[in-house]
């Protein structure tokens, strides 16, 4: 985990290009997906839509 994240943030997955970070809020929780220059905020039913998505996708 980077030395500058904030109190509010989890890494949930990393590797040398991507991140996968829960970030809890005052209005909700929320997830940014770090895709080498791209940063993708979700919100939770986002979220779990595209996990849902990446699930499909293994299955073929």
């Amino acid at each position: 985990m980077p030395a500058d994240s904030a109190d509010n943030e989890k890494y949930l997955a990393e590797t040398e290009s991507f991140a996968v970070i829960e970030v809890r809020e005052t209005d909700g929780l929320y997830f940014d997906l770090e895709l080498g220059m791209v940063t993708v905020h979700l919100t939770e039913d986002e979220y779990e839509e595209f996990i849902d998505l990446v699930k499909q996708l293994k299955l073929k």
